[in-house]
């Protein structure tokens, strides 16, 4: 199994490292295409910012703890965009007759999915992700950080980029039947990347226990930021549950990879 596992691991290495060859031959067009992305979450940011000049506070968050915040998400939306382009591209696989293709190569279909595409101008969010920490530290001067806040940072951003991966399967799944990917998982996954970005005080218990319970974004994110600023975590959670979001990530990814494998069992192709 491990063997499997490390042979799978080394294919999408190769399968990355051939994207990652084939758009650097296009320096410019690179160059401009993460310059773009940068620019464009960039102009998000500051009218994020520009909303403090009005209301200098918000339930209790100020404008540098929002930036932490934003920032944060900022960061691992980008990451799995970086490396889930493969998945979110399915619909055009299936429409193209790709998929039956797919599943005759004697390889891990998953690689194969997720390994077909990596986008290196998603770079240019994670650069804005990295500069609105930089904003943000500089607003909260007096913000102590410790192994803790660091630890909780590095969970934090490896399962929030790996929930928005699984929320890209659940749309993925869904074109095994409908051919496309549908509005109601285009909403949840950029939806929740903007809703997540502000404090998550600003909207209904039953919105929160939906990021938190069902499709926990709110683990990637909101909570890590939290512990960070010492804040209450919703619905009064123990502090120490921020250190569980590997275990929700991972929970709702199998749940994700479980539904996937049943679309994958009953899949029986486009006709294309």
């Amino acid at each position: 199994m491990f063997n499997a596992f490390a042979h799978d691991l080394s294919l999408y290495g190769r399968l990355v490292l051939m994207q990652i060859r084939a758009q650097a031959q296009y320096k410019l067009n690179l160059t401009l295409d993460i310059f773009c992305s940068f620019a464009i979450t960039v102009l998000e940011f500051i009218a994020m910012l520009l909303f403090f000049v009005a209301f200098p506070n918000v339930l209790g968050w100020n404008i540098g703890e929002v930036a932490l915040l934003t920032s944060i998400m900022s960061f691992c939306f980008g990451l799995a965009e970086m490396a889930g382009a493969g998945i979110e591209n399915f619909a055009e696989t299936i429409r193209h007759g790709e998929f039956d293709r797919v599943l005759l190569r004697p390889v891990n279909v998953v690689i194969q999915v997720v390994g077909s595409d990596f986008r290196l101008r998603r770079l240019g969010r994670m650069f804005q992700g990295l500069l609105g920490f930089g904003v943000a530290l500089y607003l909260l001067p007096g913000l102590q950080w410790t192994i803790g806040k660091f630890l909780a940072l590095a969970l934090g951003i490896a399962s929030g980029m790996l929930i928005f991966i699984a929320i890209l399967f659940l749309g993925a799944t869904i074109c095994f039947w409908t051919i496309e990917t549908t509005e109601l998982i285009n909403s949840l996954y950029y939806g929740a990347r903007t809703m997540l970005s502000y404090p998550m005080t600003i909207y209904d218990r039953g919105l929160q226990g939906f990021f938190l319970f069902v499709v926990p974004v709110a683990f990637g994110s909101y909570l890590p930021t939290c512990y960070i600023l010492g804040k209450t975590l919703p619905f009064d959670l123990p502090r120490g549950l921020v250190f569980a979001s590997p275990f929700a990530a991972c929970a709702f990814a199998l749940i994700a990879g479980l539904i996937w494998s049943f679309g994958v069992r009953h899949y029986q192709s486009s006709g294309s």
